[in-house]
């Protein structure tokens, strides 16, 4: 019988549906031997270097069986909690991560909900580096508010007066208190987009002082003291806060007998807009200053000190020492400074790292009577030595730990035998005032700031 025209045809095809079986049995199998993959990923690199609770989402080809934070390492090393959620792995960083550097994340053991086959996925970001903003009181000319990044580069004055007091980073804004001829004080907005400026009504007479912004939004808050009250009298000391992004109205933040409360200190809690007011009577009052309620009372304290980057955790002082007060449960824990080379120091300010251990500023006697005065690293069991004024003649006058734990600020004196005062009736500074950005990790100091006041700009 002779073959018809079409039979070659039909082995053509037959040949290619048995080809198309094979490759498609092949990719099967390899699907099923490799496990889930990777398709994409999502994490803003700015954010999570200024905010913790910040999420790495990533994105598998397959919906995936639930993961534990035992299966993700971090590098360098982070604290991290995880969800899962069909084809998502959203990996949550317990704290801010370090400015301008790589980051690795792995996942292991990640199986599909129908395929038993394990994989591994990973994730390589660099996060976003920071801008700086600090105070430079210049003799015989405009103050300035300059920005500039950690090397250095970039510098631009972006706000000049007479007499600049303070000033806190809100947004894209700057808050700034200047000082009149007559020494009553004023508040500014000052636009970072355009150098625009505005001039805020103040409710009356009186006089402005302990300005914070918040490290969320665009909230400020300052102490306004009436005229009559007296600038020292904690009963005219009225906690004051002002939403920068809405109408140009204060809102004045109210005690536990819903009156206006006199403050003596307070601060936000990093990561939102609650804040912690210490009244008149010494009470540490929560407050949730973007919707208004009956505060939390946390307990008696001579001293509102700080809070720990993940905003978890209060460090107040009392007659004996600083003492950590947990914001979650409010439970209390005296700090007992660790020895430094085996003596035991005396310790001035403290501030908590979100890892739970602290930064000190900390005295250590030598054999002949005289005093070392230092900033330590505090892991609970040593303390570790990070900065030293050179020469031992200047003085460290306070300092800060930069959002992410990653930088120690420390505003220093080189000579104490040369000081001066830059004369101002409100917060005087030293004219050799200067501040040292300093590596937590190693004790290098990143670089030296001529200003103060500095401040790590918020993310966007």
């Amino acid at each position: 019988m002779t073959p018809t025209s079409t039979d070659p045809f039909r082995r053509s095809l037959a040949g290619l549906i048995v080809v198309l079986v094979v490759l498609c049995g092949v990719f099967l199998t390899l699907g099923y031997l490799q496990g889930p993959k990777l398709t994409d990923a999502q994490v803003d690199t700015q954010a999570v270097t200024s905010r913790s609770g910040q999420q790495l989402r990533l994105f598998a080809n397959q919906p995936v069986a639930a993961v534990t934070a035992d299966q993700v390492s971090v590098t360098p090393d982070a604290r991290v909690s995880v969800t899962t959620s069909g084809d998502v792995i959203a990996v949550q960083f317990d704290q801010p991560l370090h400015y301008a550097t790589d980051y690795v994340v792995r996942v292991e053991g990640v199986r599909g909900t129908s395929l038993p086959q394990a994989s591994t996925l990973e994730y390589r970001f660099t996060t976003a580096g920071t801008s700086i903003y600090s105070l430079h009181r210049i003799p015989d000319a405009d103050d300035e508010i300059v920005t500039e990044n950690l090397t250095g580069a970039d510098r631009a004055v972006v706000f000049t007066s007479a007499r600049i007091v303070d000033f806190a980073v809100v947004g894209r804004a700057l808050a700034v208190i200047t000082l009149a001829d007559d020494d009553s004080t004023a508040l500014h907005l000052v636009s970072l987009t355009d150098g625009a400026v505005e001039t805020v009504p103040l409710p009356g007479p009186g006089v402005l002082s302990d300005l914070h912004a918040s490290s969320v939004g665009f909230l400020i808050g300052v102490v306004f003291t009436p005229e009559g009250a007296g600038a020292a009298a904690l009963g005219g000391r009225e906690l004051l806060t002002l939403d920068v992004g809405g109408r140009r109205a204060f809102t004045a933040v109210t005690g536990l007998d819903g009156s206006a409360l006199a403050v003596a200190a307070w601060g936000f809690v990093p990561g939102g807009t609650t804040l912690v007011a210490q009244s008149a009577e010494q009470t540490m009052l929560l407050v949730d200053a973007s919707a208004p309620a009956i505060p939390t009372p946390l307990g008696k304290f001579a001293e509102l000190v700080g809070f720990s980057s993940d905003g978890r955790t209060m460090v107040v002082r009392d007659a004996v020492g600083p003492i950590s007060v947990s914001l979650v449960d409010a439970t209390q824990t005296r700090f007992v400074p660790a020895p430094i080379d085996g003596a035991a120091p005396f310790v001035g300010d403290v501030a908590t790292l979100a890892n739970g251990g602290m930064v000190e500023k900390a005295a250590v006697q030598a054999s002949d009577g005289t005093f070392t005065v230092s900033l330590v690293v505090d892991d609970g069991t040593a303390g570790r030595v990070l900065f030293e004024t050179p020469g031992g003649t200047g003085s460290i006058e306070s300092f800060s730990v930069s959002p992410n734990d990653q930088y120690v600020v420390a505003e220093v004196v080189p000579d104490n035998a040369a000081r001066v005062s830059d004369g101002y009736p409100r917060d005087p500074r030293s004219t050799t005032l200067s501040t040292v950005i300093i590596d937590l990790a190693t004790g290098t100091v990143v670089r030296t700031v001529d200003g103060f006041g500095l401040q790590f700009a918020p993310a966007g």
